[in-house]
């Protein structure tokens, strides 16, 4: 007994002497890490270590020959660094490098400032808070003239996040434009691939604006994959402009659309959006819509005079645009098709087109992944039919009440010129054969008695897109190549 008791007195005096010495140790550490950050050009008015909670906390940091960095808080709690690193003063902010590992539970910083002299540009974060910060080790191998470009990309590349958020940040760039935004939150990030995204009050301001060129009230997103930018952008031969290919978005959306550019041509969105639906392992369908455009220009703007004037001459005081495209891509059967895209204006018109592709090739989705749209021609993928159908409400008759305002003619007499000159009209450069005749004169009969004109395209066999120069070619003929028939109903 006596010596169960020795024991429990021995280990109390040492967590006695443990205790005692942990304001010393963080202290020391506190000091080592202050000289650390001041040999790589870093001074903090304060330096906090907690070794207990793992934590860093620094106040009142700024950096650079002309003070370029500076940041009034940044704490980090719950570091994953080894302890004889951080009384060595190699913490992330004074001694992290490219490539290096880290674990952080929470990070927190406030007011941050940057300018880079070389670039001209600066940037701007209100506050930044992070959970759950881990980065692993990446590769940091690279000789090139885009060095901090590429590793950044190779750090988001490696990063997990479980959540972030950004408030009051803003980028301005060499020409002074001004990109902010009041709220940005990114909910489970893991190696380019995001959860969720949310981002209040995006503005674009050119420089010496008062008000921004283009707002969006609210951005949304889910399901966001990231990860082939991020290839593109890490690989050694990156350089800016190189094409970062396709962003596949399950669910997006923006709202509250407005600014300078919008206010001045008197144009209204309602939403955009977007939504991805897997059909199997190799199957997708994708919705894409613009909802609620309304053109309703004001006599107040100069530069949108001539536009309401045009309005005007249609009886027209504003024009409402709907528009709302499916598609399918099946990798597996080697076909793309457009279900359904529609552009619709109430009382106006709607225009409907849907097609398929066939015969994809791997160097097709390449090219489409890619989104190199002139590789596309060097594939082995076809045209296997296309369908549009233009529905006329009022636009032509508007159209042409609005032209003979201009020339002093009846409208009877304006549409009947135009259906003539529309038989008459031979295409450049285009074979004119009996069967383009008859598609003419479906276009003209259109014209003349409005209805539903449907132009439907059925090559036999399917055209390749390589066979696209044949098109472009004198005396191509465009008729037969592709199929054409046009049929007018009312």
């Amino acid at each position: 007994m006596r010596k169960s008791f020795v024991g429990l007195g021995a280990v109390l005096v040492l967590i006695g002497i443990g205790a005692a010495s942990l304001p010393f140790a963080e202290s020391l550490a506190a000091t080592r890490l202050r000289a650390a950050l001041e040999r790589g050009g870093v001074k903090a008015e304060t330096v906090k270590v907690g070794l207990l909670d793992r934590s860093i906390t620094l106040g009142g940091i700024s950096g650079g020959a002309h003070d370029e960095l500076k940041i009034d808080e940044w704490e980090a709690r719950g570091l994953a660094w080894p302890l004889d690193e951080l009384l060595r003063g190699r913490v992330p902010l004074g001694g992290l490098h490219w490539g290096d590992p880290i674990r952080v539970a929470r990070f927190h910083m406030r007011n941050f400032r940057l300018a880079t002299p070389d670039t001209g540009d600066s940037w701007v974060i209100g506050e930044l808070t992070a959970v759950n910060f881990d980065l692993p080790r990446y590769d940091a191998g690279y000789e090139g003239p885009f060095r901090n470009e590429v590793m950044f990309a190779r750090l988001l590349g490696a990063l997990s996040v479980e959540r972030l958020d950004q408030s009051d940040a803003s980028h301005v760039t060499f020409e002074q434009t001004i990109y902010s935004a009041a709220q940005l939150s990114v909910v489970g990030y893991r190696r380019g691939l995001v959860d969720s995204i949310g981002m209040k009050d995006f503005q674009v301001k050119p420089a010496n604006s008062r008000m921004a060129g283009l707002a969006i009230a609210d951005t949304t997103a889910r399901g966001v994959d990231v990860r082939r930018p991020i290839a593109v952008a890490s690989s050694l031969d990156w350089e800016p402009g190189t094409p970062i290919g396709r962003v596949p978005v399950a669910e997006g959306r923006m709202t509250g659309f407005g600014g300078d550019l919008m206010t001045r041509y008197g144009m209204s969105l309602g939403s955009v959006s977007t939504e991805t639906v897997s059909e199997g392992s190799n199957a997708s369908r994708s919705r894409f819509r613009i909802e609620d455009f309304v053109l309703a220009p004001s006599l107040r703007s100069v530069e949108a005079l001539g536009m309401r004037m045009v309005l005007q001459s249609m009886n027209l005081k504003e024009v409402r645009l709907g528009f709302d495209c499916s598609s399918v891509e099946d990798r597996a059967r080697h076909v793309v098709t457009i279900e359904n895209c529609k552009l619709s204006s109430p009382e106006l018109i709607d225009v409907s087109l849907a097609a398929q592709v066939v015969d994809t090739d791997d160097e097709f989705w390449r090219a489409l992944d890619e989104a190199d749209f002139f590789a596309l021609l060097g594939t082995k993928a076809a045209l296997k039919s296309a369908k549009l159908v233009v529905a006329d409400k009022s636009l032509l008759q508007r159209s042409l009440q609005a032209k003979s305002r201009l020339s002093g003619q009846p409208a009877a007499a304006e549409r009947a010129a135009l259906a003539a000159e529309i038989r008459r009209y031979q295409p450049p450069g285009v074979l004119i054969t009996q069967d383009m005749s008859k598609l003419l004169d479906s276009v003209a009969r259109f014209v003349e008695q409005g209805g539903t004109l449907t132009v439907e395209a059925a090559p036999q066999p399917a055209l390749g897109l390589e066979k696209i120069d044949y098109l472009l070619k004198p005396g191509a003929d465009l008729v037969n190549a592709l199929g054409l028939t046009a049929t007018v109903s009312r």
